[in-house]
């Protein structure tokens, strides 16, 4: 069985296992790779819930970020108020989709009215920055001045967690796809300390900190 993978904390880019090599592989080749029928279980945006390929089924897994999630930010060196440039980091472009009614009802930001840009890296000159994932676990967003954190503003403002992925299998294996995925939760569960302890030194993420933001993901969000 081939899967598309995600990280255990960035979720991009997608991974898939290809004659038992592990292959980056950006969202934009995903649904290539789904069509052209080489993989038979991948993590999908929540952002394209609507557009699932034909013959994959939702599963109950999934990842949402919790009120007290850390990794999902809006920094910014100016008040909101005086807002004019966005800038994203490439790859996390669809959390920008998730966040845009959130941005407007609870900060009154229209995003559709910004200079919006994507960079591989924060550059200077950028009014404010929505920041997802490792980025956001490592910087101190003091340097910008503001720090907003998304995760709890969607919670205020949309009345539930942050949806950000869920699990898709091809209908004839969806029963065997969720026993593993469900496995793989369950060892995630039993190691995670070790784990964790690992990825800090790795990503040169303190320690208490992923602890603190991973109380805070939710995995079986789709019942």
């Amino acid at each position: 069985m081939t899967f598309g993978e995600v990280r255990e904390f960035d979720f991009y880019p997608f991974y898939v296992r290809l004659r038992g090599i592990k292959m980056p592989v950006p969202l934009s080749g995903v649904d290539t790779l789904i069509m052209s029928g080489r993989i038979d279980a991948t993590p999908y945006p929540s952002t394209m819930l609507r557009a699932i390929p034909e013959g994959y089924v939702r599963l109950p897994y999934g990842l949402a970020l919790g009120p007290e999630a850390l990794d999902l930010v809006l920094v910014s060196s100016v008040p909101l108020s005086e807002v004019a440039s966005l800038g994203v980091i490439k790859g996390y472009e669809f959390v920008l989709h998730l966040l845009e009614d959130v941005l407007r009802k609870g900060y009154g930001i229209n995003v559709r009215s910004l200079r919006i840009s994507v960079f591989s890296d924060l550059v200077p000159g950028v009014d404010a920055y929505l920041l997802y994932g490792d980025i956001a676990l490592r910087m101190d967003g003091k340097a910008f001045g503001y720090t907003y954190n998304m995760a709890r503003a969607y919670h205020e403002v949309m009345g539930k967690p942050v949806d950000v992925a869920f699990w898709i299998a091809r209908e004839d294996k969806a029963g065997d796809v969720e026993s593993q995925v469900g496995n793989s939760l369950a060892y995630w569960m039993l190691r995670r300390d070790e784990i964790l302890l690992r990825y800090a030194r790795e990503r040169k993420i303190p320690f208490e900190t992923l602890y603190a933001h991973t109380e805070s993901l939710l995995f079986r969000v789709y019942d």
